[in-house]
C-alpha cells in the first residue's frame, strides 16, 4: 500500500470565535490559501536553523532538505478558507531602516524610519490544519536516512505566513487510507493553467535560500548597502480542488443565410436536433485529414458503423450545441428565442482540436440531408452577450432545452434525483461538486420565459427517455458551457446562467 510523508501545520491564532486566521499573501499581494509548498519549505528551513542552532549556515539538516526539495509537488489537504471582506490597514517599517541606523550613528537624529502602508485581508479558516502529502515509493531507503531529521525540523515550526500566524508543526508517515481520512479540501497539482497558482521548491531552492540569507547578513559593509536579490529558484504550478470545475474549450459561430445577407433563425423546439446534426456534418467535413487521428470517435462519436462510442473514452468527443437566443425585454426580463448561434465544445485538455475547427469552420455551409444549404457559419466573438450567457461562470443555471434522463426513474422522485445527479457527473462535473449541489429542481414547465413544455421538443429517434427542464444551484460558480443528460452531444440538456 502507498504511503506519504505528511507535514502538518496547525494554526493557533483565532479571534475568539473558534476560527483560525492566516495572513499569508501570494503574488500581487493577494491572500494565499492554501499556503504554498514553498512557504512551508522555507518554514522548515528556518525551523531547522533554530533547532540545531545554525543561524548563519545550515549543516545538520542539509541532506534531508535537499532530498525534500527534489520530491514531486505534494498533495495539499487544507481546511477551507474564506478571505475577509473587511480590509485591515497597517503601517510597517520600510527596508530603509538599514540606512537610518548609520545616519543616527553619525548624529543625524532627525532622520526617521519610513513606514509603508499595507492593506491585508486575512483568510478565515473553517478548521485549523493543513497537511502536505509527499508520496513515498515502496521501501524508500533514502528517505529512511532523513526521516527523523525532517520530523524533528517540522515539529520545530512555530510560524507560517506573518509573524502573527503562530502554528504548531508536526510530521509523520501515513498510509493511503489514513491520508484519505484527513479532514479538509484536497488540492492536487494540475497540468493546465486553471486553479490556484502556488510556488513550489525545485532542485536548487535550498542553496538559493542559503545564499540569499548570506547576502542578507552581508547587506551592510564599508562599501555601503547591497540590496538582497529576490529568490529565483522555484516553480509556479497550479493546484485545483476536485470541486473546482474545469472550463471546456469552445468555438462559437453565428448562422447566416446561405447568401450571407443576414442572420438565419431556427425554431428551437422543432429544429434543435436538426441544427446539431448540420453542424456535426460540417465539422466532419472540415476535419477530414486532421492530425489527431480518426474523426469517427472525436467528431462523430462513433466506435464503428452505427455504434455509439462507449467505455472510458466515451466523453472524448465534440458536443454540438445550438444556442437559443436570450433576448432582453426590459422590465419583462430575459426571453428564450430562436436558434441563431451554435457552439462546438470539447473536453478539457483538447484545446488543439477546438483551435483546428475555429480556423476552418468559418464559411462552411450547413447542409441538410436532402442537400439543401440551410445556412453559413460565421465566427462569433467571445464577447457576444448571448454567448456569455452560456459560457460565463455562475452559481445558478437553468435549462433552455430539456434534459433527457439517462435512465428510468419509475416516476420516483428519489430515483429521478439520483439519475439527475448522475447526469451531471457524466457531463464532466466532479462527484464532490455534484454532491455539494445546494438546490436541484426539475419539472416539465420551464424555469425561463420563452421555453416550451419539455415533451414538445423534437428529439432524435433513439432519444426516448423522459425529459424535464432543470434548475440547479452550485455551492460556488461553475463555468459553462454546461449540458447534461442523454442528449448533451446534440443540444439537449443545455443550461444558461441566471443573472
Amino acid at each position: 500500500m502507498s504511503s506519504f510523508f505528511c507535514i502538518t501545520i496547525r494554526y493557533l491564532q483565532s479571534l475568539g470565535h473558534g476560527r483560525a486566521l492566516s495572513h499569508g499573501r501570494g503574488d500581487g499581494g493577494e491572500p494565499e490559501w492554501p499556503p504554498s509548498p514553498l512557504r512551508v519549505f522555507q518554514a522548515i528551513i528556518a525551523a531547522a536553523a533554530g533547532r540545531w542552532n545554525e543561524r548563519t549556515r545550515l549543516n545538520h539538516a542539509v541532506s534531508a532538505l535537499w532530498w525534500l526539495e527534489q520530491q514531486q509537488s505534494p498533495t495539499v489537504v487544507a481546511a477551507s478558507g474564506l478571505v475577509s471582506g473587511i480590509k485591515c490597514q497597517f503601517y510597517v517599517p520600510d527596508n530603509t531602516a538599514d540606512l537610518v541606523v548609520p545616519a543616527w550613528s553619525r548624529g543625524e537624529v532627525t532622520k526617521q524610519v519610513k513606514r509603508t502602508e499595507k492593506v491585508v485581508r486575512p483568510t478565515h479558516l473553517s478548521g485549523d490544519a493543513v497537511h502536505y502529502l509527499f508520496p513515498l515509493a515502496d521501501g524508500n531507503p533514502e528517505f529512511a536516512k532523513y526521516r527523523q531529521t525532517l520530523i524533528d525540523a517540522a515539529r520545530s515550526i512555530t510560524h507560517l505566513g506573518w509573524g502573527v500566524d503562530m502554528v504548531a508543526g508536526d510530521a509523520a508517515i501515513v498510509s493511503e487510507e489514513e491520508a484519505a481520512k484527513l479532514p479538509g479540501e484536497v488540492w492536487r497539482p494540475t497540468p493546465d493553467s486553471g486553479g490556484t497558482a502556488l510556488r513550489v521548491p525545485i532542485t536548487g531552492t535550498l542553496n538559493a535560500l542559503m545564499d540569499k540569507h548570506e547576502d542578507f547578513l552581508n547587506r551592510l559593509s564599508s562599501d555601503g548597502f547591497k540590496p538582497v536579490p529576490p529568490l529565483g529558484a522555484f516553480e509556479v504550478i497550479h493546484y485545483r480542488r476536485a470541486t473546482d470545475p474545469v472550463a471546456r474549450p469552445f468555438a462559437a459561430f453565428s448562422i447566416l443565410k446561405p447568401d450571407a445577407s443576414g442572420n438565419r433563425a431556427f425554431d428551437t423546439e422543432r429544429r434543435c436536433r436538426d441544427v446539431a446534426g448540420w453542424i456535426r456534418h460540417a465539422t466532419g467535413s472540415a476535419c477530414e485529414g486532421w492530425p489527431f487521428g480518426s474523426i469517427e470517435g472525436f467528431v462523430h462519436g462513433h466506435d464503428g458503423p452505427d455504434k455509439q462510442l462507449k467505455g472510458e473514452r466515451a466523453n472524448e468527443r465534440f458536443m454540438y450545441l445550438p444556442l437559443p437566443s436570450i433576448e432582453r425585454r426590459g422590465d419583462l426580463g430575459n426571453h428564450v428565442g430562436a436558434i441563431r448561434r451554435v457552439l462546438v465544445t470539447a473536453p478539457p485538455g483538447f484545446q488543439d482540436r477546438i483551435d483546428w475547427i475555429r480556423r476552418r469552420l468559418p464559411g462552411q455551409e450547413l447542409v441538410a440531408p436532402d442537400g439543401e444549404v440551410t445556412g453559413l457559419l460565421n465566427l462569433l466573438p467571445t464577447s457576444d452577450w448571448v454567448l456569455t450567457r452560456y459560457t460565463k461562470s455562475a452559481h445558478v443555471w437553468s435549462t433552455v432545452t430539456p434534459v433527457v434522463w439517462p435512465g428510468h426513474d419509475d416516476r420516483d422522485a428519489r430515483k429521478a434525483k439520483a439519475i439527475l445527479r448522475k447526469a451531471f457527473v457524466q457531463g464532466g462535473l466532479a462527484p464532490e461538486l455534484v454532491a455539494g449541489i445546494e438546490e436541484l429542481d426539475w419539472r416539465t414547465v420551464g424555469f425561463r420565459a420563452g421555453v416550451d413544455l419539455a415533451h414538445r421538443y423534437q428529439r432524435p429517434d433513439h432519444m426516448n427517455g423522459r425529459a424535464y427542464h432543470v434548475r440547479v444551484r452550485f455551492p460556488h460558480p461553475v463555468p459553462g458551457p454546461l449540458a447534461v443528460g442523454a442528449g448533451r452531444y446534440r443540444g439537449f440538456g443545455l443550461f444558461a446562467a441566471e443573472d
